[in-house]
Order: structure tokens, then sequence, then C-alpha cells
């Protein structure tokens, strides 16, 4: 079977920057042709791997056009195209960027965010560099998510993001410091803790 998408770009750096993704992230067998700012996509396969790879194609168009808007940035493409020192979890960085000030959320497999593509790879990087740190601490799962999102954020280290969250009474500290409320919880008093003013 074949299904042919077809596409139009802005800019002839949308259009490589378009080529590039599907040649890094697309495993489907596929021919494109181009025609200025018209990018026309024929997928090949089965009518389950079409569909996806129609899916798959669709978002990382949606990828190439920067800075329009929310952008659905797959979290396959997002982790193969980060340099991940540890694995973090998907709604870490959501929560780091909503924290830094743009509203982003997890849905099924993908990031919802209107960050630019790069800006969410610096903080998939970056968070996995800080995970990498918390493991010295003994903070649960969560707690280390919450602490990490919000050291990114602020731009302190992970122990004075330890402090302040337990200063704020979103931490229980122990001999293992754990979240004191649900994990929503936390989020929501978060969100109006960080708010400037």
């Amino acid at each position: 079977m074949y299904l042919t998408l077809s596409f139009k770009f802005s800019s002839r750096e949308e259009v490589v920057r378009f080529l590039s993704f599907l040649e890094k992230h697309l495993r489907t067998t596929y021919l494109v042709t181009t025609r200025l700012d018209h990018v026309y996509v024929q997928l090949e396969g089965e009518e389950k791997e079409l569909e996806e790879a129609a899916a798959l194609v669709k978002r990382l168009a949606g990828l190439a056009r920067q800075g329009r808007g929310v952008v659905q940035i797959p979290l396959l493409v997002l982790f193969r195209d980060a340099n991940l020192a540890r694995p973090i979890p998907p709604d870490a960085v959501a929560d780091a960027l909503t924290l830094s000030g743009v509203a982003s959320h997890v849905r099924g497999d993908v990031l919802e965010t209107s960050a630019p593509y790069e800006e969410v790879l610096k903080t998939a990087e970056a968070l996995s560099r800080m995970y990498e740190e918390a493991e010295r601490l003994p903070l649960t799962p969560q707690a280390r998510k919450v602490a990490v999102a919000y050291a990114y954020a602020r731009g302190v280290p992970i122990e004075k993001a330890v402090e302040e969250l337990a200063e704020a009474g979103l931490l229980n500290k122990g001999s293992v410091i754990s979240l004191r409320y649900p994990l929503e919880e936390v989020r929501r008093r978060l969100q109006s803790l960080n708010r400037p003013g």
C-alpha cells in the first residue's frame, strides 16, 4: 500500500529541517519530492504501519515549522535526538518547561509545548545531568522529579532546590526525602509559588 502526504512550508530552512527529521526518524520506506517550499512524502507499507508513519510524518512537519504555536514533539524523537547522561521521565521535561514559564504537557507519546525544539532538547539534556547529580541524595523518584524540575527552572543546585522545597512545605525530610502531597497537588502549589510578584 502507498500513502502520499503533502506539506507546504514557509521557508527553505523549514524544508531542510523537515527532510533532516525524516531521514533521522522515519523507519518506513518512503520517497520524497520537493518543489520549492512544497514537500510530498510517499509512504509504503502495510495499513497499520502506514497509519503510524503518517502520524509521525505530520508531527515532524509540525516540528519543522518552528515557532508557530503549540508543537507536538514525539517523545521518541526527543529522546533519540537528546544526548542524555541518564534516562529522565518525559513529564520532568514538561514540568521544567512549565516552571520556566512555557506551559507544556505530556499527552500520550507526545510533549505539547510552545517552546522551540532546540530549547526542549537543551532542557532534556540539562535535566539528565541534574538527575545524575540527584542520585547522590536520598530522594524518592517523585521527589527527585520535582526537585530536578524546580532546580532547573530556578537555576539552583539540587541541594538548594531540596532545601527550598522543604522550607515551602512540599517535601518531607527524613532518612528518605519524599513529597508531602500527591504529585499533582505539588505541581499546582509549585506553579503558584513560582509566579512572580
